[in-house]
């Protein structure tokens, strides 16, 4: 299970996409519901975004205050929108998996 202290180490820290493109700042991590791990993370794309979107955390790697994803800018630009502000449902997640090609 993921502490408090690493929740709050990968909030903030710059998202870069698969081409070496800066997506933007992690906002909010989701958690696994067995296991506690980080799963999913929402990331706020720019000024012209009024949304966050969710990148999963699979097959990422993390350097110091930096997260980088093995998804391109245009694949998380158009992936659908997120609702940090309420838990990642099952269905919601089910349709990101879909979308992302981890199912």
């Amino acid at each position: 299970m993921t502490d408090a202290f690493m929740l709050h180490e990968i909030q903030g820290s710059s998202v870069w996409a698969n081409d070496g493109e800066r997506l933007g700042l992690v906002g909010e991590v989701h958690l696994d519901r067995n296991t506690g791990d980080p799963v999913w993370i929402t990331v706020d794309l720019g000024l012209f975004e009024s949304e966050e979107h969710y990148v999963p955390l699979v097959s990422s790697r993390r350097d110091g205050q930096d997260i980088f994803v093995n998804y391109s800018r245009h694949q998380v630009a158009h992936s659908p929108g997120a609702h940090p502000e309420n838990p990642l449902s099952p269905g919601e997640e089910n349709i990101l998996m879909e979308y992302y090609g981890l199912r």
